[in-house]
């Protein structure tokens, strides 16, 4: 009988673009258990960023009622697939004549105008990719947590049942913003090809979505004709996720009107600091004339077979601070980022967000052309007891600690200590604690190397089939040393094209079996005549607050701007334009 070590295997390696097979699809969804998941999903990742419902500027998150969405979902579809990425999913009954498919190197979509509307194909979306809930079951692996069953047989073909529930006491930022979507999902895993012939997913103890294949034929020999594949009449292209329509919604907003802000007042802020009071300087240490040369060097894109079922197991426990298996308990943490190499080549449709607030930010930074390195000192005894302390920040406005004990997080700048509710850890630093995230992406290699006295797996990183990023990174190829013993990333480098533009790494890391660590050695030291200030709830308007001096001025006036409807960027500028007559 299968193990976990084999069915994570399994789980990962699935490569639908491999396969040659039809089969049935039906799907059922509740569409108003599905709206309430989403409400509780949007507000309590809002939480995790540190936000609070009802905070000055915030909107409500939460979706109304919708006598139209709210009601019990069905649709069947036949499904063709071919190897090199070719399918075709054509919906049958009400939504008939609709269909998705790609014929290798094109997705597309036929919607006639006369069919029925189709309802929602679940939780996540992934453009170019069949039932993406079936289909790419390795999205799985970093967010919930694994127990297999017995064996079974589905659709006439051998497979084993597994139950996932939602990881918690987990490091990583797979885990640490997105909170999970459901109380479990019941599995049937195809033995053979580790794709899924059925995922049942609960919320509040209903069932939410349900997915299955009810018929599978291996190597149809309709699959071999090119033909089936191609764009019918009346289709379009489906867009690249970055351009796909649906980042209207009310979440997406907040997120880019956010962006904008934070961006358009930080861009604003470095545009004119260093001339006016109130100014931090960075550490001369901190800027560098170019990224340093990694050794060893990356892998090659031949360089190694698929990771061993052990070294995939190792990435799917890294972070766990609730089981046995040691974890990272204190490092060094170092930051390399080259800025004109990485924020030079943002999206456009990124750069537009926020009123172009995201743009003017990129502009500012591109323009400075420089390396910049952050370094410091992380403490960790799980995801919301941590203490990290950077002796260089790359000068930019900014907490030099934070830290959280369960109870209570605190962001320490030079003049205030900044208080709120707990949070995990999340962003870059979790990333490289807790790499379970890599088992969304493509990996090869796994060669046991010693990087800087400790143990650990070399592995060559591209972008795998997912709807969003999970790492720390947008940008592919990355090189990654695994720690063999805490499953931590020792090192990871970005690479734009043949150079490094961004380098994390782990040193002088020392372990602990993951149990409950003492919250007291998590509270930080505040010293005395520092200002404590409470949280509002909005952290655009409590990072703005941190700014000395005019520049803060400047910034809190674009806050303000923003929250009264206008342009924040566009004020942001008029104020520091009058600034520059009064230097």
């Amino acid at each position: 009988m299968a193990g976990l070590p084999e069915v994570i295997g399994l789980l990962y390696r699935a490569d639908w673009t491999r396969l040659s097979l039809s089969a049935e699809v039906r799907f059922e969804q509740d569409g108003d258990l599905a709206r309430r998941r989403e409400n509780a999903v949007r507000t309590e990742s809002m939480r995790r960023m540190g936000f609070r419902p009802g905070s000055p500027g915030m909107p409500d998150v939460e979706q109304e009622p919708d006598a139209e969405r709210d009601v019990y979902h069905r649709w069947r579809a036949a499904l063709l697939i071919a190897p090199g990425r070719r399918y075709r999913l054509g919906y049958e009954g009400d939504h008939g004549g609709r269909a998705d498919g790609s014929d290798g190197e094109q997705a597309w979509t036929l919607r006639p105008p006369d069919a029925a509307p189709l309802p929602p194909r679940g939780f996540e979306v992934v453009s170019g990719l069949p039932v993406p809930a079936l289909f790419r079951p390795a999205g799985l692996l970093a967010r919930f947590t694994l127990d297999v069953g017995g064996p079974v047989t589905a659709c006439g073909r051998e497979a084993i049942a597994v139950t996932a529930v939602p990881r918690h006491g987990a490091v990583g930022s797979g885990t640490s913003l997105r909170p999970p979507a459901c109380d479990r999902v019941e599995l049937i895993v195809d033995a053979e090809t580790g794709i899924l012939l059925r995922r049942e997913e609960t919320f509040e103890g209903q069932l939410l979505t349900l997915f299955e294949l009810t018929t599978v034929t291996m190597s149809p020999p309709e699959a071999d004709d090119p033909a089936r594949f191609a764009p019918p009449a009346g289709s379009r292209p489906v867009r690249d996720p970055e351009d796909a329509p649906g980042r209207s919604g009310l979440g997406w907003q907040v997120a880019a009107n956010a962006a904008g802000l934070a961006a358009g007042g930080l861009g604003a802020w470095l545009r004119l600091a260093p001339h006016l009071p109130g100014h931090r300087p960075a550490a001369e240490a901190s800027f560098l004339a170019a990224m340093p040369s990694p050794e060893p060097g990356p892998l090659d894109p031949g360089d190694g077979p698929l990771p061993s079922d052990d070294l995939l197991g190792l990435l799917y426990r890294s972070g766990q601070y609730d089981g046995d298996d040691p974890q990272v308990r204190g490092a060094a943490v170092r930051r390399w980022n080259d800025t004109k190499a990485v924020w030079g080549q943002v999206p456009g449709t990124f750069r537009a967000a926020g009123h172009g607030g995201v743009g003017y930010l990129l502009d500012t930074l591109v323009r400075d052309e420089t390396v910049t390195l952050s370094a410091g000192r992380l403490r960790i005894g799980g995801p919301e007891l941590y203490y990290l302390d950077y002796s260089s920040w790359q000068g930019r406005p900014g907490p030099l600690v934070m830290a959280c004990d369960g109870e209570q997080y605190w962001g320490i700048h030079e003049n205030r200590a900044r208080v709120g509710p707990a949070r995990p850890m999340a962003g870059d630093i979790a990333s490289l604690v807790g790499s379970s995230w890599l088992l969304g992406e493509r990996l090869s290699g796994g060669v046991e190397i010693t990087y800087h006295g400790r143990r650990g797996y070399h592995l060559r990183v591209t972008r795998g089939d997912g709807a969003a990023h999970e790492g720390p990174t947008m940008f592919y190829p990355a090189d990654a040393i695994v720690d063999a013993e805490t499953g931590c990333l020792l090192r990871l480098i970005a690479y734009d094209g043949d150079a490094p533009a961004e380098w994390w790494e782990l040193d002088g890391v020392t372990t602990e079996p993951g149990d409950t660590a003492d919250p007291a050695g998590f509270r930080p030291h505040i010293p005395p005549g520092t200002r404590v200030v409470e949280e509002t709830g909005n952290p655009l308007v409590d990072a703005t607050a941190g700014i000395p001096g005019l520049t803060g001025t400047a910034a809190r006036a674009a806050v303000e701007a923003f929250r009264c409807g206008t342009d924040a960027v566009s004020a942001a500028r008029s104020f520091l334009d009058d600034l520059r007559g009064h230097r």
